[in-house]
């Protein structure tokens, strides 16, 4: 579709509203990440957006320029959400383990340069009245923790197999390998499956809309066990802001004990925007308004 701008009566005179110049109409394209690149860097459009880590290995590919690329320092999750809590998965202790083996700066730095690792739920205390909880492994080496899964794995006694849901995309393709690697080196079985396959692990990328820890805690339970459900629960229902504080404390503790989600990192978010549009502006939610992209917004 075509979006024209049509002239506010209340800021100009109507006998001197001019028709609109070619440079003031947007375009709006749909079309699949790889053309959207290609299009962008042979000059026939001035923005891209939408990008994810899936799609981020087509910008080498494309040759386009590092000054057109814009990262979001988005704020939200992004990890591996335990989808089935049978068999191996359905003790704590080996999600934890498992969560334990991932090399989370070797993973990203497969996919994309400088983007930073985090091995916890919430990126800051928020409006919880703790800090976030870390997790008990934190300080063990790679070498220790590996150990400590391969130890859990070998003493379930049976063959494990682990179906991840991934979506489609080289970088999606770079991520499940590393995954893949991950797991085979503590003597798991790795399967990839579509993303809304059923899956033992399934991929979690979503920017927060706000910041509340509530929405971390309860985007990340998916499933979770009763005590974590409840707490959860119960902050939502808190009559004062002090006992929301205090009960989503609660849930993250409760939380990082269950282990229902596996943290890689925070989402990643980019776009490919044309030196001309010099309003645009990277930020927590990635949201880009068209409006927002020019001095002479409409």
């Amino acid at each position: 579709p075509l979006l024209r701008p049509i002239p506010d009566p209340r800021r100009v005179d109507p006998d001197e509203a001019a028709t609109p110049k070619p440079e003031d109409d947007v375009r709006l394209i749909a079309e699949s990440p790889a053309r959207a690149i290609l299009r962008f860097a042979r000059g026939a459009s001035d923005l891209m957006l939408g990008g994810r880590f899936a799609t981020w290995p087509l910008i080498d590919a494309a040759g386009v320029g590092s000054t057109a690329i814009r990262v979001d320092p988005a704020a939200g999750l992004f990890g591996l959400s335990i989808a089935e809590r049978d068999g191996f998965l359905a003790d704590p202790a080996n999600r934890q383990a498992l969560s334990a083996a991932f090399d989370r700066a070797s993973i990203l730095a497969a996919i994309a340069p400088n983007w930073e690792a985090t091995d916890r739920l919430l990126p800051d205390a928020l409006d919880s009245d703790a800090p976030p909880q870390i997790p008990g492994w934190a300080l063990l080496t790679l070498d220790e923790r590996r150990a400590g899964a391969r130890a859990r794995v070998t003493a379930w006694g049976k063959p494990v197999r682990l179906q991840v849901a991934l979506p489609q995309g080289p970088g999606a393709n770079l991520l499940y390998g590393q995954i893949g690697a991950t797991l085979l080196a503590i003597g798991i079985t790795p399967e990839r499956v579509a993303e809304d396959a059923p899956a033992d692990l399934r991929l979690i990328d979503a920017v927060a809309p706000f910041d509340s820890a509530r929405w971390y805690l309860a985007t990340a339970c998916a499933p979770c066990g009763p005590a974590a459900q409840t707490a959860i629960e119960q902050a939502r229902l808190a009559p004062t802001l002090a006992a929301r504080s205090a009960a989503i404390a609660t849930a993250d503790a409760a939380i990082n004990a269950d282990t229902p989600f596996i943290p890689l990192a925070r989402p990643l978010r980019w776009s490919l925007v044309s030196g001309r549009l010099r309003q645009y502006q990277t930020n927590i939610r990635a949201w880009h308004p068209l409006n927002r992209l020019r001095a002479d917004t409409n």
